[in-house]
């Protein structure tokens, strides 16, 4: 299930397009970060801020 972003119009489509899918594992939805966001979560806790504007905490890449 993927996030609802609220970007629109070209900005929206550029952006995505550079975005990274995530998926936050509270809610098992998937999240479009950009790259500047997730170097900037990797320091303070691991708490990563979507397009959308949701936190974001990742789901181990050992999850199936």
């Amino acid at each position: 299930m993927a996030g609802r972003h609220r970007l629109k119009g070209r900005r929206a489509e550029q952006a995505l397009r550079r975005a990274v899918e995530v998926v936050d594992v509270r809610t098992f939805t998937t999240h479009a970060l950009t790259h500047d966001a997730l170097a900037a979560g990797r320091l303070p806790k691991g708490r990563y801020i979507a397009l959308c504007g949701q936190d974001v905490l990742p789901a181990s890449i050992a999850e199936p």
